[in-house]
């Protein structure tokens, strides 16, 4: 009797210690069920909220990303293309620098196509002591009809500016023109571009000049002027040729630069 009771306790062990292994297993399993769902949870969200956003609005996130409003990638072109002209003292000098300081703001292909600009200017001696400045056109700011989406991670915003240059304090340009830029969700370092976003310069189509008649008749009816729809599909393209200006002659102290004189060309320079 006392040899089957050792069988017993020792069959009774056995089961116990398989009972153990297959807790274990069920637990290491479960751990790494959980690490995997763990590893799957977005490190960062990106949310961007709207301006005139009210309480009991909601923001839905996916895969660590949020819709990103049309006023705040209007924004973000607007404030990003205004820096980059603003020409302070010497475009010579300046274009560069401002292209530098906000190359994190700008895609690659923007990037050489903005310094391949600089380059042409430069050698058109449309820079030397040149200072620039661009600005919204009073009356002709923000409105949902000028971000065109082409899906959650690209748009193109219309912007209507006002377009100054001086040569020695001395005004040589004052046009308006409509610029059709591109913006994209653009992931580089979060402490250079919080916004995750970046200028893709233009896409298929170039900055156009707008009328100063048609925009005071806009202006006089109360009306926004008319933005045109673009395509759904717009790729990068390289900016437009410069528009041929009278360089200013500085040769002799009383020489004085020339007003450049406005044409009708649908390719203006930037």
């Amino acid at each position: 009797m006392s040899g089957l009771k050792y069988l017993d306790a020792l069959a009774s062990e056995r089961a116990h210690n398989r009972t153990l292994r297959l807790a274990v297993l069920v637990i290491a399993g479960l751990g790494a069920v959980g690490m995997f769902y763990t590893w799957q949870i977005p490190k960062n969200i990106d949310v961007h909220l709207a301006p005139d956003m009210r309480a009991g609005d909601t923001v839905r996130v996916v895969a660590g990303e949020a819709p990103v409003p049309p006023a705040n990638v209007y924004g973000f072109a607007y404030y990003i293309w205004q820096q980059i002209n603003r020409w302070q003292a010497d475009g010579s000098k300046d274009y560069g620098q401002q292209i530098f300081s906000f190359q994190s703001y700008l895609t690659p292909s923007c990037q050489a196509q903005l310094t391949a600009d600089m380059e042409n200017r430069s050698k058109g001696g449309e820079l030397r002591m040149r200072t620039r400045q661009v600005s919204e056109i009073p009356g002709f700011s923000y409105s949902s009809n000028r971000v065109i989406s082409e899906g959650t991670a690209r748009w193109t915003v219309l912007l209507d500016m006002q377009v100054i240059e001086t040569y020695r304090g001395q005004a040589v340009k004052d046009t308006f023109i409509r610029y059709p830029l591109r913006v994209t969700r653009f992931n580089v370092d979060r402490e250079r571009n919080p916004w995750q976003l970046a200028l893709d310069c233009y896409g298929t189509h170039r900055p156009a000049r707008l009328d100063e008649k048609d925009l005071r008749a806009a202006l006089s009816n109360g009306q926004q002027a008319t933005v045109p729809t673009l395509p759904t599909s717009i790729e990068p393209s390289a900016l437009p040729s410069p528009v041929p200006m009278s360089a200013p002659v500085a040769s002799t102290p009383s020489a004085k630069p020339q007003r450049a004189t406005p044409t009708t060309s649908a390719q203006p320079q930037p």
